[in-house]
């Protein structure tokens, strides 16, 4: 009867403002994660040399491939670009390795791909690797600081990569630094002071590492992924701050005991690379952790 049909033309008509309540929500925050890479990528990568290939495995976002990022990060990097090789490449390991674009994660390989109306020239030995966890910030991983290790649970794809990773490529003194002019600048919160400390650590200035780790936990910023903590952990350490490292230590590995190589290999920099005098606290300090001191 009327009153059924009624019902069911309302339940249909529910259904579809739901459906688009829905969709909209997905699309909402799939551009508020582009916004998020984009800018945790700028302040960590200031500016980047040409013909650098970008790799990662894969980004946490349900819509963008790697080809969607490249002109965007080319847009970034390279804003008077004019029409010759294209300077940046984004490729997703996962979707690429074993093509023709990226045969395989060794040293010297070529790697071209045309890009619309113009080419990508580069190398895997021209390349960075980085890293965007689900829940966590934005990161460029160093094989020099133990990466391969304490991220060993990853991707294979991904850790595979790892030791073709040459942060030496991003230009840390520059005058121009990249900005997505297509976004606003979110607020400064938890992700923005680890990228800025991790672009120090890079130079070898962990006072200012210090510095940004202390400003941040002032401001009642801390990590969703406990890995973060470790710059902080090995900077203060290497600053003479034993106990403050300690502590974070402590409470990281707590929160997440995954995190225990990714802490053994941070105090074992400190061993190698720390200040004389403290050989033996820093050895203790291993075993507390059940790291294998050397």
């Amino acid at each position: 009867d009327n009153r059924i049909r009624n019902y069911v033309f309302a339940l249909v008509i529910a259904l579809g403002i739901g459906q688009q309540f829905f969709n909209a929500n997905i699309f909402r925050r799939d551009w508020e994660k582009q916004r998020d890479i984009y800018w945790q990528m700028t302040w960590r990568i200031p500016a980047l040399e040409p013909n650098t290939v970008i790799l990662t495995d894969q980004m946490p976002i349900d819509y963008e491939t790697d080809l969607s990022f490249t002109a965007p990060i080319n847009w970034m990097y390279a804003p008077e670009y004019t029409r010759a090789d294209l300077p940046y490449m984004l490729l997703y390991t996962e979707k690429r390795l074993g093509g023709p674009t990226l045969p395989a994660l060794e040293p010297h390989i070529k790697v071209t791909y045309p890009y619309r109306t113009v080419t990508f020239n580069g190398s895997t030995s021209q390349a960075i690797v980085i890293y965007m966890p689900t829940n966590g910030c934005l990161r460029v991983l160093d094989p020099s600081h133990g990466d391969k290790e304490i991220y060993a649970k990853l991707a294979k794809v991904l850790t595979d990569a790892i030791s073709l990773s040459d942060p030496s490529r991003i230009i840390t003194n520059t005058n121009v630094y990249a900005t997505p002019m297509f976004f606003s600048e979110p607020k400064h919160e938890w992700c923005y002071y680890f990228a800025k400390a991790e672009l120090a650590q890079q130079v070898g200035d962990y006072q200012t590492v210090v510095s940004l780790g202390n400003e941040a936990i002032s401001l009642g910023y801390k990590p969703t992924d406990q890995n973060e903590w470790l710059i902080f952990i090995e900077a203060s350490a290497l600053m003479g701050d034993i106990e403050t490292a300690k502590r974070i230590s402590a409470i990281a590995l707590a929160d997440d005991p995954r995190i225990r190589r990714g802490l053994c290999i941070a105090w074992e920099q400190v061993q190698v690379r720390g200040q004389e005098g403290n050989e033996d606290e820093i050895k203790q300090i291993l075993l507390s952790f059940e790291c294998s001191p050397q």
